[in-house]
């Protein structure tokens, strides 16, 4: 493993708040850090400036929240789940609390955009984390949330390369971004892996055979073996990219 890829193992796991890798935390304090970070942002920022009361209904949205990320999910879904953990909320205290979030960082919201019909939609938007190291330390490492993690990292750096982000739809398949910046526009999918069997690969790239403009496209994985060009459709690493020039 080169150092490359073990800073972005560390990154991975602990995300990127400066304070854990100025100094070198191990796991346990690392998450620690992460989490007095996320709870203090909760108590002095969001609850204290929107004047909410109930504080752990709050908190249990936002980890439900956390817990989805790069998953599609409503407002009436949360409040649905509440539900059935006999916590009652109305849908409207969920989008009021979701907001209050969005304006703390601490999660946003990235609307779906149908490709064909050139118009955003208003269902089935994703959210993601200000910095997905909080999703490990309220929840420990876990494989299963990896593939929203990874969105999670490659969105991010889409923003901070300034373009605007969207949820691509393409008749009944998904891209996972369509990133736009003026007249520059990418189409990005992010999955842990494409090598586990051609029926794999033909999932990821089917979306982005299916878009019919010359636009860059890209596939992002952590496959060692990335590095070829499918049709106009280049498979990355995920750290390599990260660290790559805007091409």
């Amino acid at each position: 493993m080169t150092r490359i890829d073990d800073e972005f193992a560390r990154y991975l796991r602990f995300g990127g708040f400066p304070g854990v890798h100025v100094v070198s935390f191990d796991e346990p304090d690392a998450r620690s850090v992460v989490t007095d970070i996320f709870r203090s942002t909760l108590v002095r920022d969001v609850l204290t400036r929107h004047k909410i009361r109930d504080a752990n209904m709050f908190e249990h949205v936002a980890t439900f929240a956390i817990d989805n990320v790069g998953n599609p999910f409503s407002a009436r879904r949360v409040a649905g789940f509440m539900k059935s953990q006999r916590r009652s909320i109305s849908h409207e205290t969920v989008l009021n609390y979701l907001s209050a979030l969005e304006e703390a960082f601490v999660i946003a919201r990235v609307p779906r955009y149908d490709l064909r019909g050139r118009a955003l939609l208003s269902t089935d938007e994703k959210h993601y984390v200000g910095d997905h190291g909080i999703v490990h330390a309220l929840f420990g490492y876990s494989d299963q949330r990896l593939p929203g993690v990874l969105e999670n990292i490659i969105w991010m750096e889409l923003r901070r390369r300034g373009y605007d982000v969207t949820i691509g739809k393409v008749g009944a398949t998904e891209v996972d971004f369509v990133a736009t910046r003026q007249n520059d526009v990418r189409y990005v999918q992010v999955a842990t892996t494409i090598a586990l069997s051609p029926e794999t690969r033909r999932r990821e790239y089917a979306p982005l055979e299916a878009i019919n403009d010359n636009h860059p496209k890209y596939v992002l994985t952590l496959d060692p073996m990335a590095g070829d060009n499918t049709d106009g459709i280049r498979h990355l690493r995920i750290p390599d990219f990260l660290l790559s020039a805007e091409q």
